[in-house]
Protein backbone atom coordinates (compact mmCIF):
# COMPACT_ATOMS: atom_id res chain seq x y z
CA UNK A 1 0.00 0.00 0.00
CA UNK A 2 1.21 3.62 -0.95
CA UNK A 3 2.42 5.62 2.17
CA UNK A 4 -0.48 8.26 2.47
CA UNK A 5 0.76 12.34 2.74
CA UNK A 6 -1.84 14.33 4.75
CA UNK A 7 -1.73 17.71 6.03
CA UNK A 8 -4.04 19.30 8.16
CA UNK A 9 -4.88 22.91 7.56
CA UNK A 10 -6.07 24.86 10.34
CA UNK A 11 -7.12 28.48 9.79
CA UNK A 12 -4.88 30.42 12.33
CA UNK A 13 -7.72 32.29 15.32
CA UNK A 14 -10.31 32.07 12.57
CA UNK A 15 -13.43 34.33 13.67
CA UNK A 16 -10.95 37.08 15.41
CA UNK A 17 -8.47 37.39 11.91
CA UNK A 18 -11.71 37.80 9.84
CA UNK A 19 -12.86 40.78 12.45
CA UNK A 20 -9.56 42.20 12.23
CA UNK A 21 -8.89 41.33 8.17
CA UNK A 22 -12.73 42.82 7.91
CA UNK A 23 -11.42 46.39 10.41
CA UNK A 24 -7.70 46.62 10.35
CA UNK A 25 -7.44 49.10 13.05
CA UNK A 26 -7.91 45.72 15.20
CA UNK A 27 -5.05 44.12 14.24
CA UNK A 28 -2.66 44.85 16.73
CA UNK A 29 -5.31 44.71 19.57
CA UNK A 30 -6.76 42.22 21.66
CA UNK A 31 -9.81 41.47 19.97
CA UNK A 32 -12.83 38.88 21.00
CA UNK A 33 -15.60 37.80 19.21
CA UNK A 34 -18.62 37.40 21.86
CA UNK A 35 -21.70 36.89 22.23
CA UNK A 36 -24.09 39.85 23.42
CA UNK A 37 -24.27 39.77 27.38
CA UNK A 38 -27.94 41.54 26.78
CA UNK A 39 -28.89 38.90 24.90
CA UNK A 40 -28.01 36.26 27.84
CA UNK A 41 -24.83 34.95 24.93
CA UNK A 42 -22.09 36.89 26.75
CA UNK A 43 -19.22 34.50 26.50
CA UNK A 44 -15.78 34.00 24.56
CA UNK A 45 -16.48 32.66 20.83
CA UNK A 46 -13.06 33.41 19.82
CA UNK A 47 -10.01 35.32 20.33
CA UNK A 48 -7.03 37.22 18.64
CA UNK A 49 -3.50 36.12 19.56
CA UNK A 50 -2.84 39.25 21.53
CA UNK A 51 -5.73 38.74 23.66
CA UNK A 52 -4.74 35.01 24.11
CA UNK A 53 -1.65 35.77 25.28
CA UNK A 54 -3.11 37.99 28.39
CA UNK A 55 -5.18 35.16 29.30
CA UNK A 56 -8.52 35.44 27.42
CA UNK A 57 -10.09 31.96 27.41
CA UNK A 58 -12.69 30.71 24.66
CA UNK A 59 -16.00 29.99 27.00
CA UNK A 60 -14.97 32.50 29.16
CA UNK A 61 -17.92 35.22 30.42
CA UNK A 62 -17.15 39.08 28.99
CA UNK A 63 -17.03 40.18 32.68
CA UNK A 64 -14.00 37.03 33.35
CA UNK A 65 -12.19 37.88 30.18
CA UNK A 66 -11.89 41.83 30.85
CA UNK A 67 -10.91 40.51 34.40
CA UNK A 68 -7.52 39.82 32.67
CA UNK A 69 -7.60 41.98 29.87
CA UNK A 70 -9.29 44.77 30.82
CA UNK A 71 -8.61 47.27 27.22
CA UNK A 72 -10.32 43.86 25.44
CA UNK A 73 -12.33 44.75 22.42
CA UNK A 74 -15.49 42.57 22.03
CA UNK A 75 -17.08 42.58 18.53
CA UNK A 76 -20.22 40.38 17.96
CA UNK A 77 -20.12 37.41 15.13
CA UNK A 78 -20.27 37.54 11.64
CA UNK A 79 -21.17 34.27 10.79
CA UNK A 80 -22.40 35.40 6.83
CA UNK A 81 -18.83 36.56 6.33
CA UNK A 82 -16.78 33.76 7.98
CA UNK A 83 -19.01 31.37 5.43
CA UNK A 84 -17.79 33.21 3.09
CA UNK A 85 -14.31 33.27 3.16
CA UNK A 86 -14.27 29.59 4.92
CA UNK A 87 -15.36 28.51 1.22
CA UNK A 88 -12.97 30.90 -0.62
CA UNK A 89 -10.20 28.85 1.17
CA UNK A 90 -11.66 25.84 0.59
CA UNK A 91 -11.82 26.40 -3.41
CA UNK A 92 -7.90 27.27 -2.79
CA UNK A 93 -7.42 23.51 -1.50
CA UNK A 94 -9.24 22.41 -4.02
CA UNK A 95 -6.75 23.40 -6.55
CA UNK A 96 -4.02 21.21 -5.09
CA UNK A 97 -6.35 18.05 -4.73
CA UNK A 98 -10.28 17.20 -4.20
CA UNK A 99 -9.67 15.01 -1.30
CA UNK A 100 -10.34 17.96 0.98
CA UNK A 101 -12.48 16.88 3.69
CA UNK A 102 -13.66 19.96 6.30
CA UNK A 103 -13.46 19.66 9.98
CA UNK A 104 -15.51 22.61 11.15
CA UNK A 105 -15.32 25.94 9.36
CA UNK A 106 -12.07 26.18 9.69
CA UNK A 107 -10.24 23.45 9.25
CA UNK A 108 -9.83 20.78 6.28
CA UNK A 109 -7.34 17.66 5.49
CA UNK A 110 -6.23 17.74 2.22
CA UNK A 111 -4.88 13.68 0.85
CA UNK A 112 -1.98 14.93 -1.60
CA UNK A 113 -0.62 11.43 -1.81
CA UNK A 114 -0.90 12.07 -6.03
CA UNK A 115 -0.40 15.72 -5.75
CA UNK A 116 3.65 15.64 -5.44
CA UNK A 117 3.84 14.76 -8.97
CA UNK A 118 2.57 18.01 -9.88
CA UNK A 119 3.60 20.38 -6.81
CA UNK A 120 6.17 18.71 -4.72
CA UNK A 121 7.07 17.15 -2.18
CA UNK A 122 4.19 17.29 1.15
CA UNK A 123 6.03 20.31 2.42
CA UNK A 124 6.34 22.17 -0.28
CA UNK A 125 2.35 21.61 -1.28
CA UNK A 126 1.98 22.66 2.31
CA UNK A 127 4.16 26.03 2.02
CA UNK A 128 2.33 26.91 -1.60
CA UNK A 129 -1.13 26.27 -0.29
CA UNK A 130 -0.16 28.50 3.03
CA UNK A 131 0.94 31.20 0.58
CA UNK A 132 -2.02 31.31 -2.04
CA UNK A 133 -4.30 31.72 1.10
CA UNK A 134 -2.30 34.55 3.09
CA UNK A 135 -2.10 36.40 -0.62
CA UNK A 136 -5.58 35.31 -2.23
CA UNK A 137 -7.58 35.64 1.21
CA UNK A 138 -5.26 38.11 3.87
CA UNK A 139 -5.28 34.83 6.52
CA UNK A 140 -2.69 32.42 7.95
CA UNK A 141 -2.89 29.06 8.47
CA UNK A 142 -1.24 26.32 10.42
CA UNK A 143 -0.11 22.94 8.84
CA UNK A 144 0.47 19.36 9.97
CA UNK A 145 2.11 17.14 7.76
CA UNK A 146 1.49 13.33 8.10
CA UNK A 147 0.92 9.94 7.01
CA UNK A 148 -2.04 10.03 9.01
CA UNK A 149 -4.93 11.94 9.27
CA UNK A 150 -4.98 12.08 13.59
CA UNK A 151 -1.05 13.08 13.51
CA UNK A 152 -1.80 15.86 10.52
CA UNK A 153 -4.15 17.07 12.64
CA UNK A 154 -1.63 16.72 15.87
CA UNK A 155 1.28 18.30 13.40
CA UNK A 156 -0.86 22.01 13.04
CA UNK A 157 -2.58 21.78 16.29
CA UNK A 158 1.33 22.12 18.00
CA UNK A 159 2.77 24.20 14.81
CA UNK A 160 2.73 28.26 15.71
CA UNK A 161 0.23 30.61 13.34
CA UNK A 162 1.68 30.53 10.11
CA UNK A 163 4.05 27.54 10.37
CA UNK A 164 4.54 23.47 8.75
CA UNK A 165 5.07 20.95 11.47
CA UNK A 166 6.11 17.81 9.80
CA UNK A 167 4.80 14.17 12.25
CA UNK A 168 6.74 11.95 10.28
CA UNK A 169 7.07 7.84 10.20
CA UNK A 170 10.81 8.91 11.20
CA UNK A 171 9.90 11.46 13.94
CA UNK A 172 6.99 10.43 15.54
CA UNK A 173 8.02 8.51 18.04
CA UNK A 174 10.38 11.59 19.26
CA UNK A 175 7.17 14.12 18.36
CA UNK A 176 4.44 12.88 19.38
CA UNK A 177 4.77 10.03 22.08
CA UNK A 178 6.25 12.08 24.49
CA UNK A 179 3.13 14.49 24.41
CA UNK A 180 0.18 14.00 26.98
CA UNK A 181 -2.30 11.87 25.59
CA UNK A 182 -5.00 14.49 26.13
CA UNK A 183 -3.48 16.10 23.10
CA UNK A 184 -4.88 13.61 20.83
CA UNK A 185 -8.39 14.11 19.16
CA UNK A 186 -11.19 11.99 21.00
CA UNK A 187 -9.37 11.96 24.32
CA UNK A 188 -11.96 14.54 26.61
CA UNK A 189 -11.91 14.99 29.94
CA UNK A 190 -14.24 11.65 30.67
CA UNK A 191 -11.32 9.54 28.55
CA UNK A 192 -8.64 11.65 30.56
CA UNK A 193 -9.75 10.06 34.02
CA UNK A 194 -9.91 6.44 32.40
CA UNK A 195 -6.78 6.47 30.90
CA UNK A 196 -5.21 7.62 34.02
CA UNK A 197 -6.56 4.97 36.04
CA UNK A 198 -4.96 2.99 33.64
CA UNK A 199 -1.30 4.92 33.90
CA UNK A 200 -1.86 5.89 30.33
CA UNK A 201 -0.68 9.28 30.93
CA UNK A 202 1.39 10.09 27.30
CA UNK A 203 0.23 9.28 23.66
CA UNK A 204 3.69 6.64 23.91
CA UNK A 205 1.40 5.38 26.38
CA UNK A 206 -1.62 4.43 24.98
CA UNK A 207 0.54 3.33 21.66
CA UNK A 208 1.84 0.78 23.63
CA UNK A 209 -0.64 -0.63 25.84
CA UNK A 210 -1.94 -4.21 24.76
CA UNK A 211 -4.10 -4.12 22.22
CA UNK A 212 -6.28 -6.89 24.20
CA UNK A 213 -6.38 -4.57 27.42
CA UNK A 214 -7.89 -1.74 25.20
CA UNK A 215 -10.96 -3.83 23.21
CA UNK A 216 -11.14 -5.44 26.81
CA UNK A 217 -11.61 -2.15 28.17
CA UNK A 218 -13.24 -0.05 25.55
CA UNK A 219 -14.33 -2.20 22.59
CA UNK A 220 -13.46 -0.88 19.08
CA UNK A 221 -13.13 2.63 20.63
CA UNK A 222 -10.30 1.02 22.35
CA UNK A 223 -8.50 -0.05 18.92
CA UNK A 224 -9.13 2.43 17.45
CA UNK A 225 -7.22 5.02 19.74
CA UNK A 226 -4.39 3.06 19.83
CA UNK A 227 -3.81 3.15 16.08
CA UNK A 228 -4.41 6.82 16.40
CA UNK A 229 -1.28 6.81 19.02
CA UNK A 230 0.32 4.84 16.69
CA UNK A 231 -0.08 6.92 13.43
CA UNK A 232 -1.79 3.50 11.75
CA UNK A 233 -5.70 4.39 12.18
CA UNK A 234 -6.61 3.75 8.58
CA UNK A 235 -9.07 6.79 7.81
CA UNK A 236 -9.50 8.20 4.55
CA UNK A 237 -9.69 11.86 3.46
CA UNK A 238 -13.48 12.10 1.70
CA UNK A 239 -13.66 13.40 -1.59
CA UNK A 240 -14.93 16.78 -1.27
CA UNK A 241 -17.30 16.30 -4.14
CA UNK A 242 -18.92 13.25 -2.51
CA UNK A 243 -19.07 13.94 1.79
CA UNK A 244 -21.23 12.81 4.05
CA UNK A 245 -25.41 13.12 3.09
CA UNK A 246 -26.63 15.74 5.27
CA UNK A 247 -29.15 14.24 7.50
CA UNK A 248 -30.29 17.31 8.94
CA UNK A 249 -30.92 21.06 9.07
CA UNK A 250 -31.86 23.35 11.61
CA UNK A 251 -31.46 26.79 13.65
CA UNK A 252 -32.16 27.12 17.31
CA UNK A 253 -31.92 30.25 19.76
CA UNK A 254 -32.05 31.75 23.03
CA UNK A 255 -34.63 34.14 23.69
CA UNK A 256 -33.28 37.61 25.23
CA UNK A 257 -36.05 37.31 27.38
CA UNK A 258 -38.03 34.78 28.45
CA UNK A 259 -40.82 34.09 26.45
CA UNK A 260 -44.18 34.38 28.10
CA UNK A 261 -46.67 34.71 24.68
CA UNK A 262 -47.68 32.62 21.80
CA UNK A 263 -47.59 35.71 20.07
CA UNK A 264 -43.52 35.64 21.22
CA UNK A 265 -42.87 32.04 20.29
CA UNK A 266 -44.34 32.28 16.84
CA UNK A 267 -41.98 34.98 15.92
CA UNK A 268 -39.24 33.04 16.76
CA UNK A 269 -40.76 30.04 15.41
CA UNK A 270 -41.30 32.27 12.14
CA UNK A 271 -37.32 33.80 12.40
CA UNK A 272 -35.96 30.27 12.58
CA UNK A 273 -38.02 28.35 9.69
CA UNK A 274 -36.82 31.37 7.48
CA UNK A 275 -33.42 30.43 8.10
CA UNK A 276 -33.89 27.00 7.55
CA UNK A 277 -36.21 27.18 4.68
CA UNK A 278 -32.96 28.97 2.96
CA UNK A 279 -30.27 26.46 3.91
CA UNK A 280 -32.48 24.05 2.21
CA UNK A 281 -32.99 25.65 -1.28
CA UNK A 282 -29.11 26.62 -1.08
CA UNK A 283 -28.43 22.82 -0.35
CA UNK A 284 -31.64 21.01 -2.69
CA UNK A 285 -33.53 20.20 -0.71
CA UNK A 286 -36.99 19.50 0.65
CA UNK A 287 -37.84 17.80 3.85
CA UNK A 288 -40.56 15.74 5.51
CA UNK A 289 -40.07 15.75 8.82
CA UNK A 290 -39.78 18.76 11.35
CA UNK A 291 -38.80 18.62 15.04
CA UNK A 292 -39.13 21.22 17.79
CA UNK A 293 -37.97 21.31 20.86
CA UNK A 294 -37.75 23.79 23.61
CA UNK A 295 -35.77 25.06 27.12
CA UNK A 296 -38.05 26.57 29.85
CA UNK A 297 -36.24 29.31 32.17
CA UNK A 298 -35.84 26.16 34.60
CA UNK A 299 -33.89 24.22 32.44
CA UNK A 300 -35.92 21.76 31.20
CA UNK A 301 -36.63 20.26 27.69
CA UNK A 302 -39.45 19.40 25.96
CA UNK A 303 -39.57 18.19 22.32
CA UNK A 304 -41.81 16.47 19.97
CA UNK A 305 -41.06 15.35 16.17
CA UNK A 306 -44.06 15.63 13.40
CA UNK A 307 -43.79 14.11 9.92
CA UNK A 308 -46.00 14.88 6.72
CA UNK A 309 -46.70 13.62 3.76
CA UNK A 310 -45.46 16.55 0.71
CA UNK A 311 -42.03 17.44 1.28
CA UNK A 312 -41.33 21.32 1.43
CA UNK A 313 -38.92 23.86 1.73
CA UNK A 314 -41.69 26.71 2.47
CA UNK A 315 -41.00 28.40 5.32
CA UNK A 316 -44.73 29.28 6.34
CA UNK A 317 -45.46 25.73 5.71
CA UNK A 318 -42.57 24.88 8.55
CA UNK A 319 -43.79 27.36 10.89
CA UNK A 320 -46.92 26.05 10.54
CA UNK A 321 -46.19 22.79 11.01
CA UNK A 322 -43.79 23.83 14.43
CA UNK A 323 -46.75 25.77 15.64
CA UNK A 324 -48.70 22.87 15.57
CA UNK A 325 -46.01 20.85 18.10
CA UNK A 326 -45.52 23.43 19.94
CA UNK A 327 -49.53 23.87 20.95
CA UNK A 328 -49.34 19.86 22.22
CA UNK A 329 -46.13 20.23 24.60
CA UNK A 330 -46.71 23.83 25.51
CA UNK A 331 -49.67 25.50 27.19
CA UNK A 332 -48.83 29.54 27.64
CA UNK A 333 -51.82 29.99 30.24
CA UNK A 334 -51.40 26.95 32.38
CA UNK A 335 -47.50 26.59 32.68
CA UNK A 336 -45.56 28.18 35.98
CA UNK A 337 -42.47 28.51 33.92
CA UNK A 338 -41.72 30.45 30.53
CA UNK A 339 -39.92 29.06 27.72
CA UNK A 340 -36.07 30.21 27.45
CA UNK A 341 -34.96 28.76 24.09
CA UNK A 342 -36.12 27.10 20.69
CA UNK A 343 -34.59 24.97 18.70
CA UNK A 344 -36.05 23.61 15.38
CA UNK A 345 -34.73 21.12 12.61
CA UNK A 346 -36.02 19.39 9.89
CA UNK A 347 -34.67 15.88 8.57
CA UNK A 348 -35.85 13.04 6.25
CA UNK A 349 -34.55 15.49 3.80
CA UNK A 350 -34.96 14.94 -0.11
CA UNK A 351 -34.11 16.45 -3.17
CA UNK A 352 -35.79 19.32 -4.26
CA UNK A 353 -35.97 18.31 -8.60
CA UNK A 354 -36.33 14.74 -8.09
CA UNK A 355 -39.35 14.00 -6.25
CA UNK A 356 -42.54 14.94 -7.10
CA UNK A 357 -46.10 14.78 -4.90
CA UNK A 358 -49.28 16.19 -4.32
CA UNK A 359 -49.57 19.43 -2.76
CA UNK A 360 -50.69 19.22 1.28
CA UNK A 361 -54.24 20.81 1.67
CA UNK A 362 -53.67 21.40 5.32
CA UNK A 363 -52.44 24.47 4.82
CA UNK A 364 -54.31 26.19 1.66
CA UNK A 365 -54.47 26.26 -1.86
CA UNK A 366 -51.42 28.86 -2.75
CA UNK A 367 -49.71 27.49 -5.57
CA UNK A 368 -46.42 25.70 -4.91
CA UNK A 369 -44.69 27.60 -7.77
CA UNK A 370 -46.06 31.13 -6.55
CA UNK A 371 -44.75 30.00 -3.29
CA UNK A 372 -40.99 28.96 -4.14
CA UNK A 373 -40.50 31.75 -6.19
CA UNK A 374 -41.16 34.34 -3.21
CA UNK A 375 -38.92 32.61 -0.97
CA UNK A 376 -36.49 32.28 -3.64
CA UNK A 377 -36.37 36.19 -4.74
CA UNK A 378 -36.42 36.24 -0.91
CA UNK A 379 -33.01 34.32 -0.76
CA UNK A 380 -31.90 36.63 -3.73
CA UNK A 381 -32.36 39.85 -1.70
CA UNK A 382 -30.96 38.05 1.60
CA UNK A 383 -27.62 36.84 -0.21
CA UNK A 384 -27.16 40.47 -1.34
CA UNK A 385 -27.94 42.58 1.24
CA UNK A 386 -27.29 40.43 4.30
CA UNK A 387 -29.85 38.57 6.09
CA UNK A 388 -31.77 40.90 8.36
CA UNK A 389 -31.95 43.41 5.57
CA UNK A 390 -35.60 42.02 4.97
CA UNK A 391 -38.06 40.18 7.03
CA UNK A 392 -41.27 39.26 7.81
CA UNK A 393 -44.02 41.80 9.23
CA UNK A 394 -44.30 39.98 12.08
CA UNK A 395 -40.79 40.03 13.21
CA UNK A 396 -40.36 44.05 12.78
CA UNK A 397 -40.90 44.29 16.52
CA UNK A 398 -39.16 40.81 17.74
CA UNK A 399 -36.83 42.78 19.43
CA UNK A 400 -36.90 39.46 21.99
CA UNK A 401 -35.30 37.16 19.09
CA UNK A 402 -30.85 37.14 19.45
CA UNK A 403 -30.24 37.51 15.86
CA UNK A 404 -26.66 38.00 16.44
CA UNK A 405 -25.73 34.25 17.25
CA UNK A 406 -28.24 32.10 15.75
CA UNK A 407 -27.14 28.75 16.53
CA UNK A 408 -27.60 27.17 13.05
CA UNK A 409 -25.83 23.63 11.93
CA UNK A 410 -25.97 20.81 10.13
CA UNK A 411 -26.06 16.95 11.15
CA UNK A 412 -24.24 14.62 8.77
CA UNK A 413 -25.25 10.87 8.19
CA UNK A 414 -22.48 8.55 9.94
Amino acid sequence: MEERTILHCDLNNFYASVECLKNPKYKDKPLAVTGNPKKRTGIILAKSTIAKKMGVKTGDAIWQAKLVCPDLICVPPDFETYGKISKTVHEIYLKYTDKVEPFGIDECWLDVTNSQKLFGNAQEIAYLIKEDIKSTVGLTISVGVSHSKMFAKLGSKLADNDEINVISKENYKDKAWPLPVEKLIFVGKKRLIQFKKMNILTIGDLANIDENVMQEKFGVNGIYLKQIASGTEPDEVLNYNNLKQIKSIGNGTTSIVDISSHSQAKQIIFYLCDMISKRMREKGFNCLNLHLSIKDNQFNHLGKSLSFEAPTSNSSVLAKYALSILSSIWNFKTSSNLIRAIRISVSNLVSATSFSFQESLFFGHEDKNIKNKKEETLDKIKNKYGTNKIRRALLLNASHINCEISDDFFEFEE
